[in-house]
């Protein structure tokens, strides 16, 4: 008799197993077209989950984060859920950049990437994860949806002036030169006869020389996160200019901040604000009162 009941209670156990593991892999699609198909119908972001077989962390979150109930709920209700294996799509795999795995990629149904995340996440870091991406997407198209369309004809009075985004309404870095500020870690005003743009966002340069390095790896010079505050960014998931007042290199990358505060808390720990890498745009950033 108690063999017979052991006997069930493993079957059932096995069951259970199967099940959950089934369930996990119905929340998933494994073909990128159709997912965007159906991001497209439902208007909803994608979440492209990039793996390997090779890669362990990926391993773990296979085995450990995706069963989770909790998981399958959040994707289910939040985005629409894509497994790419970057040996077997290496053509998806460099069109978003990819470099490190696992790499979860969230973008809209139009392929314009939201945030990203490298690295593994447990079960209550991947739920937030997705939360947050989904609140930022309905946040995107509120934005878009409240530009108002204006008459040619009508003139705004002075206090209906819209208000210059931070990014647009002077240089970067106060006019200083970024090539030589990541060179020698000296601040050095650049010229109106070497300018540049990148990302919509004004720069000087002290030489020819500095604005031909530039052009060649804009990214390695410009402050990360459009020159706002990665902890606030994190936090709140608002883009606030940061001031070269409070200013970090980190991984050869430089950061602004907005306080002194802030600077330290990224200093204690940067990893924790820059995992979760945040697609913003000029139009987005918030000036503050100093």
């Amino acid at each position: 008799m108690k063999t017979l009941l052991f006997s069930c209670l493993a079957v059932l156990t096995l069951n259970s197993c199967f099940q959950s593991s089934a369930e996990a892999q119905s929340v998933w699609y494994t073909d990128f077209e159709a997912a965007q198909k159906v991001a497209q119908s439902t208007n909803r972001p994608i979440l492209i989950h990039f793996h390997a077989h090779w890669c362990n962390p990926c391993k773990q979150m296979e085995s450990q984060v995706f069963p989770s109930r909790q998981v399958q709920q959040q994707l289910q209700q939040s985005v629409v859920a894509v497994k790419i294996n970057s040996e077997h799509n290496p053509k998806l795999t460099s069109r978003f950049g990819v470099t490190s795995l696992p790499t979860d990629l969230f973008i809209e149904p139009s392929g314009k990437e939201i945030m990203q995340s490298v690295g593994y996440r447990g079960v209550n870091d991947y739920v937030q994860l997705v939360m947050r991406a989904r609140t930022r997407y309905t946040d995107i198209l509120a934005l878009r949806n409240a530009t108002p369309a204006m008459n040619p004809n009508e003139s705004l009075s002075q206090k209906d002036q819209p208000v210059k985004p931070a990014s647009v309404s002077g240089l970067m870095l106060e006019g200083y030169c970024p090539v030589t500020l990541w060179k020698s870690r000296r601040w050095e005003k650049g010229s109106q006869q070497f300018e540049a743009q990148y990302k919509g966002q004004q720069y000087r340069f002290v030489s020819a020389e500095a604005l031909k390095r530039f052009k060649e790896s804009p990214g390695r010079y410009v402050p990360q996160f459009l020159g706002c505050d990665p902890v606030v960014v994190w936090e709140t998931d608002r883009a606030v200019a940061g001031d070269i007042g409070f200013g970090a290199f980190y991984d050869e990358r430089l950061y602004l901040f907005t306080s002194n505060e802030n600077r330290q808390r990224f200093k204690s720990a940067p990893d924790n604000f820059i995992k979760t890498q945040v697609v913003l745009h000029v139009d987005q950033i918030e000036s503050v009162v100093r």
